[in-house]
C-alpha cells in the first residue's frame, strides 16, 4: 500500500477540519457530538502523524525534541480528555474502540521511538536518567492501556472459530499486528528502564516499600508478562509469519535472572 505524502496528509486534515467547522457552524447545539469528536480526532491523528514522521526521520534533533514529543502527546490525549469531560456534563460522547487503541498506540510508539533513538545516540550512557525513566514509564503506561482497550475473547461453546490460531490470538487479547508489536515495544522499554535507569533508584532515599521501588519492580513484572505473551504468540499461532523472537527471549532471560 502506497503511503500518503506529507502534503496529502495535511490536506486531508485540513479537509476534515473544514467539514467539522461546517457542521458546528450550522447548528452547534444540536449537532451529533460523537460525530464531531470523531472528525476532530481524525484531524489530530493526521496532523500529529505528519509531525511525528518529521521527528523520527530527523532522529529527534535538537534539545527541544522532547518538548515537541510532549506537545504531540498532549494533542493525542485531547480526544480522551474531552470524553472524560463530557461525563461530568452528562453528555453521551464516545470514541470508537479502534480510535482509542490508535490514540494510545501512537502515544506509546512515539515515546518508544524517542527513547530508542536517544538511547542509541548516547550509547545508552544516559545524560538524564530521570527524564528518560519518566518517558519509559509513560510509554509503557500508554502501550499497556492500548493492549487493554478491549477484553480478550472468552472462548466457550457459544463462541467458535474455524481458525484455531485466530481463536488463540483473540483469547490472548491480540487483535492485530499492532498488538503484537506493542507487546515487544513494551517489553523493550521495561528492559531499558531496569538496565539503563538504575541511578533513578540508587540515588533515591526511599525505602524498599516506596512508590519508586514498586514502580521499578513493576517494570520487571510487566516486562516478563508482555514478552512471554509475545513469544507464545509468535512461536504458536503466528509461527512462520515473519515475527522474530530472538531479542524477546534474550530480554526474558535477563529479566528472569534478576528475579529476586
Amino acid at each position: 500500500m502506497k503511503l500518503q505524502s506529507p502534503d496529502a496528509v495535511l490536506l486531508k486534515a485540513s479537509d476534515t477540519l473544514h467539514r467539522l467547522h461546517d457542521i458546528c457552524s450550522k447548528d452547534l447545539q444540536n449537532c451529533e457530538k460523537s460525530s464531531c469528536l470523531s472528525l476532530y480526532t481524525q484531524a489530530i491523528l493526521d496532523i500529529t502523524f505528519y509531525e511525528e514522521n518529521q521527528l523520527v526521520d530527523e532522529e529527534f534533533p535538537g534539545d527541544d525534541s522532547l518538548q515537541k514529543v510532549r506537545e504531540l502527546i498532549q494533542m493525542l490525549l485531547e480526544p480522551e480528555h474531552l470524553v472524560e469531560e463530557s461525563k461530568f456534563l452528562k453528555q453521551h460522547i464516545v470514541l470508537d474502540v479502534d480510535v482509542q487503541e490508535c490514540l494510545r498506540w501512537r502515544r506509546g510508539a512515539l515515546l518508544y521511538m524517542y527513547c530508542h533513538t536517544v538511547g542509541e545516540r548516547e550509547g545508552w550512557v544516559l545524560r538524564d536518567q530521570r527524564t528518560f525513566h519518566q518517558c519509559l514509564e509513560d510509554g509503557v503506561h500508554n502501550l499497556m492501556k492500548m493492549l487493554h482497550t478491549r477484553n480478550p475473547v472468552q472462548l466457550n461453546d457459544e463462541v467458535s472459530f474455524q481458525d484455531i490460531n485466530t481463536a488463540a490470538l483473540l483469547a490472548k487479547g491480540i487483535f492485530s499486528d499492532i498488538h503484537v508489536l506493542a507487546l515487544m515495544y513494551c517489553g523493550e522499554m521495561c528492559f531499558w528502564a531496569l538496565t539503563y535507569c538504575m541511578e533513578v533508584v540508587q540515588t533515591s532515599d526511599a525505602g524498599p516499600n516506596s512508590e519508586t521501588c514498586n514502580k521499578i519492580l513493576n517494570f520487571k513484572e510487566v516486562g516478563e508478562h508482555v514478552l512471554e505473551t509475545y513469544v507464545d504468540a509468535c512461536e504458536g499461532p503466528l509461527r512462520g509469519q515473519g515475527w522474530n523472537t530472538d531479542n524477546a527471549k534474550k530480554i526474558l532471560q535477563s529479566l528472569r535472572k534478576d528475579r529476586m
